[in-house]
């Protein structure tokens, strides 16, 4: 029965890992997107993507990788059509937050992703089934580096294939585009040819091992900690007087991987001044990424606990968590592995006639358990680790997750399968009854069965997490509300149209989710700017929590609104949820003109036409005449101030146009909008100008002249025109 248990092990994985490609959409695994734009930009341009200290100027994010991962890729997907953007549309309602409401996708989907064989998405699906094949090769290698750390016993080389193939998150990360599927086949590869090569020293291993690690050194940055290995299976094997021979073997495991990857470091160097493009890597990346401060006992403790759960099961772009107890038994799960690996230490010490000058001979020869399998894994296990804890003190919390130890997946995985073989032993000995053995492959089976569950139950909650966009998923030019009403409504998007006219009719489509309850039991409201209400709907819909509502509801303007602002919102109780804002236009398109022409630009976005004046009874009324000469994204400020004729300001009225009603980011180009205000008239000092110009409230900045009297942020007007 044993002989069945690597294939049905393989078989499982993949076909875990196939469903695990089918069900999450494309781009929803962290950088997926990015990395897959590479493979793009290779196939459509034969040449290498550069980074750009920018982060906009950027076609992948990725840019500053090495290359082979793609190189792969591109060569596997080049039969294949690539006719969609790959640079997918942005969730605005995502956040990293896995308990807010927004949904689990980072991206924004289309129907035709539903499709498996669509030409648009053929090549990306393509290049994750390598990713899967990938994993593949990753699972038998490390069933093979299993059955180097026991050779007598193939079960904790199993354990080790087990281990790998039903980490819920190995699954994930092996069913996406992303160069840490190769990593994690070289690194495991990278041991167990170490280990080989320094039980048996031959020349043939160490070509191997020199190939190896100048395809590693072309894949991640991160495998460059894996080259202490050859060299430490090149300095095991000067045992015996073979000397010179070990140092034949270290030269190989140091020139080869120079020949196989010198030229990229090369070309790094050259464009970047780093070989690594360690510094325009950050500037890219800029403080989305950066710490900005030095590393603490408290970030190693979030990095503990991110790292932990994002290793075993975190998915999407660590959005969607498992329950908390699911953390807590994998933690068992790990430590009593940890428990079996001091066993297997106690076992060494015991083994040694004398701790204080150990006979390593004798304990090579006599303990079942390879010492130099483990020292190996150990090492390859600890470079990574040393080397992530060095990067998490340049980036935050985005360093902290788990697939970027997964060069030593494999090796990890070993070394828990030794330390669950070797507390099945201990229990079996203790037991000493004919159920010793049935004991003993039972506590052997439990992480086993307990991990395929866990990756089966993860598929369930990917599944309803990532439920097929073209059930539910709003228009990408739908506008994003992303807020949770009273009645645990999350109102994702809205979509009605940008200008209306008074006595028009119009519809608002609403595409949102019910939390908890089924029901949505609010009204829509379409307010004035002042916040009376100028229509409104009951909303009464109902839908399973998770899928979406999608409704279109009527609404009209009364005749006799002026052109305003308007707001729709989501009314609950006595909660008001801003939903979208539209224009209300004038009902006649008379275009007015002033008395007095001026024509000054404003920063050549909005033109001061004229204006008209009068003074009587101790005010002062101005007309402004505004043109808009393009769409204009915040509203501006308009100020009026009198000044007096030694410079000094004696009056100023300071606005939004017509009262804060219509606003400047509502203004059609070339729209003619007229503006009135009316100023008290000081008696003490008879003011000579008026000083006209805009500014952003936010920050005080005003817009400066274009053309006569560039630089100025103010317009002046004489009063001597006043007629």
């Amino acid at each position: 029965m044993r002989r069945f248990a690597l294939p049905l092990i393989l078989l499982s994985y993949t076909v875990l890992a196939m469903v695990m490609s089918l069900i999450v959409p494309l781009g929803e695994s962290p950088d997926e997107i990015d990395h897959f734009l590479y493979v793009r930009y290779l196939l459509e341009n034969r040449t290498f993507p550069v980074m750009h200290p920018v982060a906009a100027d950027n076609v992948t994010m990725e840019a500053n990788q090495p290359p082979l991962f793609y190189l792969l890729n591109a060569a596997v997907t080049a039969p294949f059509p690539m006719t969609a953007s790959a640079d997918f549309p942005l969730n605005a309602c995502f956040t990293f937050d896995p308990h807010d409401g927004g949904r689990a996708h980072f991206y924004l989907h289309q129907p035709a992703e539903q499709n498996l064989f669509s030409s648009d998405y053929l090549a990306f699906r393509v290049a994750r089934l390598v990713s899967v094949l990938l994993g593949l090769i990753t699972v038998w290698l490390a069933y093979r580096l299993g059955r180097q750390m026991v050779p007598g016993d193939e079960r904790v080389g199993l354990l080790a294939a087990a281990f790998l193939a039903f980490n819920p998150q190995f699954v994930f990360m092996m069913a996406s585009v992303n160069n840490d599927v190769l990593t994690a086949v070289l690194g495991v590869a990278l041991v167990y040819f170490s280990i080989q090569a320094a039980a048996q020293p031959t020349m043939r291993r160490f070509i191997v091992l020199g190939v190896l690690m100048g395809l590693a050194l072309l894949t991640k940055f991160a495998l460059l900690a894996f080259w202490p290995l050859p060299l430490f299976a090149a300095w095991l094997s000067a045992g015996n007087g073979r000397r010179r021979k070990a140092l034949q073997n270290g030269a190989v495991v140091v020139g080869l991987p120079c020949l196989i990857a010198g030229w990229w470091y090369f070309r790094t160097a050259q464009l970047y001044g780093d070989p690594l493009a360690w510094d325009v890597h950050l500037q890219a990346k800029g403080a989305e990424v950066l710490r900005v401060s030095p590393l603490t006992l408290v970030d190693l403790r979030e990095f503990v606990v991110i790292h932990f759960q994002s290793y075993w099961a975190w998915f999407g772009w660590l959005k969607i968590q498992a329950a908390g107890w699911v953390y807590i038994l994998l933690a068992v799960m790990v430590l009593v592995a940890v428990a079996g690996l001091v066993l297997v230490i106690r076992d060494w010490r015991l083994a040694i006639e004398d701790w204080r000058r150990p006979n390593f001979q004798s304990l090579i020869a006599n303990s079942p358990v390879s010492v130099t399998a483990v020292l190996f894994n150990i090492l390859a296990a600890a470079a990574i680790y040393a080397s992530l804890l060095r990067y998490i003190q340049t980036i935050n919390w985005s360093g902290y997750q788990g697939r970027l130890a997964y060069a030593a997946v494999g090796p990890i995985a070993a070394l828990l399968a030794l330390g669950w073989w070797r507390l099945t032993m201990f229990l079996a000995r203790k037991t000493r009854g004919r159920g010793a053995g049935w004991l003993q492959n039972l506590m052997a089976l439990l992480p086993v069965f307990g991990l395929f569950a866990l990756t089966l139950a993860s598929l369930l909650q990917l599944r309803e997490s990532f439920i097929r966009p073209l059930v539910y998923m709003p228009p990408a030019n739908w506008h994003r509300v992303c807020q949770v009403a009273a009645d645990g409504f999350f109102m994702e998007a809205v979509d009605l149209p940008l200008e209306v006219r008074p006595g028009e009719s119009f519809t608002a489509s609403l595409a949102g989710y019910p939390q908890d309850g089924p029901t949505a039991r609010g009204q829509i409201v379409l307010l004035n700017w002042d916040g009376s209400v100028l229509d409104a709907a009951d909303w009464r819909s109902s839908s399973l929590p998770g899928l979406t509502i999608l409704d279109t509801l009527p609404l009209t303007v009364p005749i006799g609104t002026l052109p305003t602002a308007a707001r729709l919102a989501y009314q609950v109780d006595s909660q008001m949820i801003d939903l979208a804002r539209l224009k209300v236009a004038a009902a006649q398109t008379d275009v007015p003109t002033p008395t007095y022409e001026v024509g000054v630009n404003f920063a050549d976005q909005i033109r001061l036409l004229g204006y008209d004046m009068q003074v009587e009874n101790g005010q002062l009324r101005l007309t402004t005449y505004w043109q808009a000469l393009r769409p204009l994204p915040v509203d501006y400020t308009i100020f009026i101030h009198l000044v007096g004729r030694d410079g000094t300001l004696v009056a100023q009225h300071d606005g939004q146009p017509q009262g804060g009603r219509y606003p400047t980011s509502i203004w059609d180009v070339e729209e003619v909008v007229v503006d009135e205000v009316t100023l008290t008239w000081p008696q003490e000092e008879i003011p000579v100008n008026i000083a006209v110009g805009l500014y952003r409230f936010e920050t005080l900045e005003r817009l400066a002249l274009v053309g006569d009297g560039a630089g100025e942020t103010a317009v002046t007007l004489p009063l001597e025109q006043n007629p």
